[in-house]
């Protein structure tokens, strides 16, 4: 039976930039009003799940609190405050993708969502924003890997991936024929996968060829680096899935083929859509 529970909404919510101290106590107050808590229709076991996220809620918000009263030059403070988020993320978007699609609920924890991601990636076009960013990539992958994501959660997880400027600074050197550094790319590889679940099958080939020539060229260079094999592998595979959402069957197969080539073993990423593409494929030709 179904009962009603308060849920407070993750403290993300109201606590804005992780490198932008003076923020802090605007954020709070702006957002308050809008955030601070939701009503949501839940089983009633759902109430450890919420305990959990309260507590984590209130962890990030007691680290935030300390980041914005010590001086800029406390690492451990703010290492603290992302340690915090990141426990604070995973739960906060496991328990947005139980929210039914367009529901106010779930337009809300987004919002929260989107604070937190905002709050790891400042300052931008610094090197925290590409360690966090790859972070967040390494968070949405899973959701993303499931096929059972609806194109709506998959648009939002693909804001969430959006490459940065440093990354798209490489795909312009790329484009030039200049070989660029291995940065970025499991973001990259998470946006692909977000185009393609969200129904943008010709922009997630454009971005997956672009990634391809970064890592090939890599590869190239060390052919023995296994997290490079890895990631060209992974390239393969979501061409493959790209063109078997597009009904291309030559085309997926061909893919599927040219990573099989490339290692025996499928990397853990690339498996689960090694697995779908098959699906695919022998359902859609019987």
């Amino acid at each position: 039976m179904d009962t009603t529970i308060a849920i407070v909404v993750p403290a993300a919510c109201i606590a804005l930039g992780l490198g932008l101290r003076g923020r802090v106590h605007r954020g709070r107050s702006a957002l308050a009003c809008l955030l601070c808590v939701a009503a949501f229709q839940l089983p009633a076991r759902a109430n450890e799940q919420k305990e959990k996220l309260q507590q984590l809620s209130d962890q990030y918000q007691a680290a935030r609190k300390i980041v914005a009263e010590t001086p800029e030059w406390d690492l451990e403070a703010s290492r603290n405050a992302r340690e915090a988020a990141h426990a604070l993320l995973p739960e906060m978007l496991d328990f947005w993708m139980a929210l039914p699609d367009g529901s106010e609920e779930q337009a809300k924890t987004g919002e929260g969502i989107k604070l937190i991601c905002r709050d790891l990636a400042s300052p931008t076009r610094t090197e925290r924003e590409n360690i966090e960013r790859s972070f967040i990539a390494r968070t949405v992958w899973p959701l993303l890997a499931d096929e059972k994501v609806t194109q709506k959660q998959a648009a939002f997880l693909a804001e969430l991936s959006e490459p940065q400027f440093s990354i798209r600074v490489n795909d312009k050197f790329a484009r030039r024929g200049m070989g660029t550094e291995p940065l970025g790319w499991d973001v990259q590889a998470a946006y692909a996968l977000a185009l393609i679940r969200s129904g943008n099958p010709e922009q997630a080939r454009d971005e997956i060829t672009i990634l391809h020539n970064k890592v090939s060229k890599n590869h190239k260079a060390r052919p023995n680096d296994r997290s490079f094999t890895d990631a060209l592998q992974l390239c393969e595979v979501l061409h493959a899935l790209q063109a078997a959402v597009s009904k291309d069957h030559e085309g997926a197969k061909k893919h599927i083929e040219n990573a099989r080539k490339l290692q025996d073993a499928t990397s853990s990423k690339a498996a689960p859509l090694v697995n779908e593409v098959t699906r695919r494929v022998r359902v859609d030709k019987d």
